[in-house]
């Protein structure tokens, strides 16, 4: 069965390199070919792949997911929520005297959603084969979209019971695949939307609507031209996610990632605070070619941890740490985590804006995990490792960051991303032979073809779950009913509604992944925010930019912040920690972010720290100036919230002290001159009564 999910991962990879080229190939001058040629095509064809890739994955990893009892009443939830849609679907066909499309309906939903309820109840049971018989299913919708599909664009209206049948079972894959590889929540959601467009009737003003039947919403999810499993957001997989996820796998399989972790150890001072140092560097190195959390901080914890205990780090905060690292690998250029090409999709903006936005808050985050670590290490007393670095500095140490140099380059030029990244996962191989180490690996490039298609499967699905909330939020009218009532919660107040949706993506990443955290954010969310910060007298153009990359930074903080927190688990495993005290520590070591990030829409200048707001919206001259004293500020108020996390300046800090910093802080993070002076004055009172003038600040 591995070599079948090879050979199938390997297919997919090639057809998608293939996309890229194939404008410039004779074929599409000669053939029209809808897998090819069709953008729609390529979607399903793309759907197709995860669903085949993702079941064969599941059987062999044995949804282990599943084997948690609270994973499993959620499971229970969704197989009743999905149940009810099942058996709407099947009447409505039966009413119609189709007995295949029911039973396909049936058969599908049985395997997706009610097997997997067994899963933890048997250690021996054929339940895996279910997985088997679902990736050889998910041909079935594929090819009839494919066959189909000049005739279902006339159909989307008045859907054929056929048309239906293959709606409902691609939905239901997608929903147990899901399920099954990341988790029972975003399933739930996704069923809870299906099931309000249906039943809206029955609901009070404002949240009534009339209702929909599950013919209709077959159309909406599988037929239309941007139906739900086939729409824009889906689009955004099928045009970014892949190749920087085939990139990731073959970078990994050529050793980037080892050669990254020698340079920065190489580098790796006899100071204290080095180790917290090279961790943070080579998670800046590790986000520059990798956009997932948990995979890099599996990664960094498992190379630093023997640093670690040697110096004497206690396992928590060392897991904290590193977990913080492996989730700059979502917010560092020039590959961020999905959500930011679902963002350049909704806004129609060039991906080097956000790379530029993304800039100054990378910075900030990296900069406050180390500030963290070197007030941690003089409070602790860590000792310096005992190595000997090499200080010399060796041309080959480039190496491994000229695929990322290359996508800045290219993308600089004006060029697309996706060219950017195909021109680097055709170079990387070559790039590969400068190095000893690497060059050793180079019969691994398949194997690296493989793996991206692994690792795309759980963020695909999930972006194409994102898709169908969409859908069903846009059908129903939803975003405007909660637009509204929103206004009414937050009473015109801007402060009172960034607050509110920063709240709620937490509560909401809490469940699901950052792409559908951010899909419905900005959906529900966005629109009430940058109508009020425009009001409040932020150009139209900056409140936009910068209310979309609030949200989208609210969406990443889920990866660290309890109880999901995948970053948080990953250290946990490699550290042998509580999952849930990782997540709290890791949560502690980036509160300066959970600070900061709401302070970009508060007011105009407070969008500096996104640097393009401003320079798109006044004259160049006089940015400078906002943009220097706002980076100032947050950086001050960084140090003192960092140091009364860690407990220490100077000298401990007693509980008092410690509350104190972090409310003079917290003032220099809001964008407002008196509360900044306030906050700076007050913070460095503190300052230099534990450091100049050694009065004792008590214990900790």
């Amino acid at each position: 069965m591995e070599r079948l999910l090879f050979i199938v991962a390997i297919v997919g990879a090639l057809y998608h390199l293939y996309l890229i080229i194939h404008p410039y190939t004779p074929i599409s001058y000669w053939y029209r070919i809808g897998i090819f040629d069709l953008t729609q095509l390529q979607r399903g064809t793309h759907v197709f792949f995860i669903l085949a890739v993702g079941f064969l994955l599941s059987y062999l990893t044995r949804w282990s997911i599943l084997s948690i009892g609270f994973r499993w009443i959620l499971t229970l939830v969704l197989t009743i929520a999905s149940g009810f849609i099942a058996i709407l679907s099947i009447s409505a066909l039966l009413s119609r005297g189709a007995l295949a499309p029911a039973l396909m309906v049936l058969i599908t939903w049985v395997l997706s959603m009610v097997l997997p309820l067994a899963r933890p109840l048997a250690r021996r049971a054929p339940l895996e084969m279910s997985d088997i018989a679902l990736a050889i299913l998910s041909f079935i919708p594929y090819i009839y979209l494919v066959y189909n599909y000049q005739d279902l664009i006339y159909r989307a209206v008045l859907p054929e019971p056929m048309d239906i049948a293959m709606g409902w079972a691609m939905t239901f894959m997608l929903m147990g695949l899901v399920l099954r590889l990341v988790g029972p929540e975003m399933p739930i959601l996704v069923c809870a939307f299906i099931l309000y467009d249906i039943y809206g009737y029955l609901l009070p003003r404002p949240w009534f609507h009339p209702g929909f039947d599950v013919g209709f919403l077959a159309g909406k999810l599988y037929i239309e031209t941007e139906a739900a499993l086939l729409g824009t957001v889906t689009g955004v997989s099928a045009k970014y996610v892949v190749y920087f996820t085939i990139l990731s796998g073959l970078l990994g399989a050529l050793g980037y990632g080892g050669a990254m972790a020698k340079v920065f150890l190489s580098l790796l001072g006899r100071s204290p605070a080095s180790v917290g140092r090279a961790t943070v560097g080579l998670g800046i190195g590790m986000g520059m070619v990798s956009g997932s959390g948990a995979a890099d901080t599996a990664f960094i914890g498992s190379t630093m941890k023997p640093l670690y205990r040697a110096a004497g780090y206690r396992d928590l905060d060392a897991a904290g740490l590193a977990a913080n690292a492996g989730t700059l690998a979502y917010i560092t250029p020039p590959i961020l985590g999905s959500a930011a090409f679902l963002m350049v999709e909704l806004l129609g903006i060039p991906y080097t804006w956000v790379i530029i936005m993304s800039i100054g808050p990378a910075l900030l985050y990296a900069i406050s995990i180390l500030l963290y670590n070197g007030f941690y290490v003089r409070k602790t007393g860590i000792k310096p490792v005992d190595m000997k670095p090499d200080k010399r500095f060796s041309p080959l140490y480039v190496i491994p960051f000229i695929p990322p140099i290359i996508i800045l380059t290219i993308v600089s030029l004006g060029y697309s991303i996706t060219l950017a990244v195909f021109i680097s996962i055709v170079l990387a191989p070559i790039i590969a032979i400068l190095d000893k180490g690497m060059r050793n690996n180079l019969r691994k490039i398949p194997e690296g073809f493989a793996e991206g298609l692994k690792l795309l499967v759980p963020v695909g699905a999930s972006i194409v779950m994102a898709n169908i909330i969409m859908a069903m939020v846009v059908v129903s009218g939803l975003h405007q009913k909660f637009a509204l009532a929103l206004l009414q919660i937050v009473g015109g107040n801007l402060i009172y509604a960034v607050l509110f949706a920063f709240f709620f993506s937490l509560l909401l990443g809490m469940g699901v992944p950052p792409i559908a955290t951010y899909t419905l954010a900005s959906l529900l969310t966005a629109p009430i925010i940058i109508k009020l910060a425009v009001a409040s007298g932020i150009p139209e153009e900056a409140a936009t930019l910068a209310t979309h990359m609030f949200l989208f930074y609210c969406a990443m903080l889920a990866d660290i912040t309890p109880p999901v927190a995948l970053s948080a688990f990953a250290a946990a495993a490699v550290f042998g920690s509580d999952p849930i005290k990782v997540g709290v520590r890791a949560s502690m070591v980036a509160l300066p972010k959970y600070l900061y990030v709401p302070s970009f829409i508060w007011s105009y200048w407070g969008t500096g720290l996104l640097v393009l707001p401003l320079t798109l919206t006044m004259p160049i001259t006089e940015t400078f100036a906002l943009m220097a004293t706002r980076f100032a500020a947050v950086l001050a108020g960084t140090v003192f919230v960092s140091a009364a996390n860690a407990g220490y300046l100077g000298c401990s800090l007693s509980m008092p002290l410690r509350i104190l910093l972090v409310v003079f802080g917290i003032m220099l993070v809001i964008p407002s001159e008196i509360l900044n002076i306030v906050g700076l004055i007050g913070g460095l009172s503190i300052t230099i009564l534990s450091m100049r003038l050694g009065i004792s600040c008590g214990q900790e």
